[in-house]
C-alpha cells in the first residue's frame, strides 16, 4: 500500500491534533493505535494513504493539508535564512521596514506561519531599533510562543524564540531570569539532528552566564557536554568557542596552569584552523600568559 514518507507530515499532525485539543490517544481512537500516532508524529513511522485519509476526516482538515505543509515549510525556510542572513549582518532598520508592511498587508488575513516568522524578527528588530523596551519585546515573544506551541507548533522556532527571551533579560542585567528561562529551555526535548546542534550554542551562551555569576562547576559541567555533542556530531562551527570557554570555567575554579594552557591552546589551534581571525586575537592579547610564542 502506497505510503507518505515527508518527515513533515508528522510535524503537520501534531500541530493539528494540538490545535483541536486531542491527545494521542483521542486521535487514534477507532483508527489505529496510539503508538503508532506516536510514531508518526516523531517521524520514525510513515502512515499509508488510507491512514493518513482517515487522520484527516477526524481532524476535518482535507488530506491535502499534509501535502501542502512540506511545500510550505520548504518556503519558510527559504525566507527565514534570507531573514537571519541579514539580521547577523545588523540591517535591522531595512528588516523592520519589511515585515512592518508585511504585517499590516496580513492584518486581516488568517494568521499563517510564516506570519509569525515576520513577527519574530519584527519584534527583536523594533527592540535593536529602540522602538520597544526589552519588557514590550519579551511580552510579544511569549504570545509568539504560545501560537508556536498550539497553532503552528514547531519545536525549533519555540527554542529560538525563548533563547531570543534568555538573551534579552541578560542583555539588561536581569541574569536570574535569563538563567531560568536557558533551564527551561534545556528541559525541552531536542529529538531531531538540527535541534541537538541547537542545543550546543544554547549551553555555550548560558555558559557564558553562569560565568558572569559566578556558578563556574555549572558552566564546565554544560561546556563539556557541548564539546562530547560537537565531536559526535562532527560539528566544529562552536568548538573553538567552546574550548576557550572552557579555559575562563577552569580559570574561575582555579585549576592547574598548564591544565588551562592546554585548553586555551586547542581554543586557538581551532581558530586558526577554522580562520577565525577575531577569535585568534582575543586569545593573543586577552590569554596572551597561557600561550605559546
Amino acid at each position: 500500500m502506497d505510503q507518505f514518507t515527508s518527515p513533515q507530515i508528522g510535524l503537520a499532525l501534531r500541530r493539528l491534533r494540538k490545535k483541536h485539543k486531542l491527545t494521542q490517544k483521542d486521535l487514534a481512537n477507532g483508527i489505529c493505535s496510539q503508538a503508532e500516532i506516536s510514531k508518526i508524529e516523531s517521524g520514525t513511522h510513515s502512515p499509508t494513504v488510507d491512514l493518513l485519509y482517515a487522520l484527516s476526516r477526524r481532524l476535518q482538515v482535507p488530506i491535502t493539508v499534509f501535502l501542502d505543509h512540506t511545500e510550505q515549510q520548504n518556503s519558510i525556510k527559504i525566507i527565514d535564512e534570507s531573514l537571519v542572513s541579514r539580521f547577523r549582518n545588523q540591517e535591522f532598520s531595512s528588516i523592520y521596514q519589511e515585515t512592518k508592511f508585511i504585517l499590516l498587508a496580513r492584518s486581516k488575513g488568517v494568521e499563517l506561519e510564516s506570519t509569525l516568522l515576520y513577527k519574530y524578527y519584527f519584534y527583536l528588530c523594533a527592540y535593536r531599533l529602540n522602538k520597544i523596551d526589552y519588557r514590550t519585546c519579551i511580552v510579544e515573544l511569549q504570545q509568539l510562543s504560545e501560537k508556536y506551541s498550539t497553532i503552528h507548533y514547531s519545536p525549533n522556532m519555540l527554542i529560538r524564540i525563548k533563547s531570543a527571551i534568555a538573551n534579552l533579560y541578560s542583555e539588561n542585567k536581569i541574569y536570574q531570569h535569563s538563567i531560568k528561562v536557558y533551564e527551561e529551555i534545556l528541559q525541552l526535548n531536542f529529538d531531531s539532528d538540527e535541534l541537538l546542534i541547537n542545543k550546543i550554542r544554547i549551553s555555550y551562551n548560558f555558559s557564558k552566564i553562569l560565568l558572569d555569576f559566578k556558578r563556574p562547576e555549572q558552566a564546565l559541567k554544560l561546556i563539556n557536554d557541548a564539546i562530547d555533542q560537537s565531536l559526535n556530531f562532527k560539528d566544529m562551527s562552536l568548538l573553538g568557542q567552546l574550548f576557550s570557554q572552557k579555559g575562563a570555567c577552569l580559570e574561575q575554579l582555579n585549576h592547574d596552569r598548564q591544565e588551562i594552557s592546554d585548553i586555551y591552546e586547542k581554543a586557538y589551534f581551532l581558530f586558526d584552523l577554522l580562520r577565525m581571525d577575531e577569535y585568534k586575537k582575543i586569545i593573543e592579547t586577552v590569554k596572551e600568559k597561557y600561550i605559546k610564542k
